[in-house]
């Protein structure tokens, strides 16, 4: 559930910042979408993607986590 939560805070901050910029530069939507996602030297836009991505991992920990505590919990009595 964190991990899909996470994705999905991802996507739609990928949309509103898509949104934006449309407006910002009267361009079309899709060359905004795709600007965002060009790697130019310079623009350090992979520390955005580092930490996505660590945002993914650790979520991914965070729902293994819970499920490993949903899990044992279950006694042999069934509390």
């Amino acid at each position: 559930m964190v991990t899909f939560l996470t994705s999905f805070i991802f996507i739609s901050m990928i949309c509103f910042i898509t949104v934006l910029d449309c407006h910002y530069y009267d361009m079309n939507w899709m060359e905004c979408f795709s600007r965002i996602f060009i790697f130019d030297p310079g623009l350090r836009e992979w520390m955005v993607y580092l930490t996505f991505l660590f945002g993914i991992f650790i979520a991914i920990l965070q729902d293994l986590r819970f499920k490993n505590k949903k899990s044992g919990s279950n006694g042999a009595n069934g509390k």
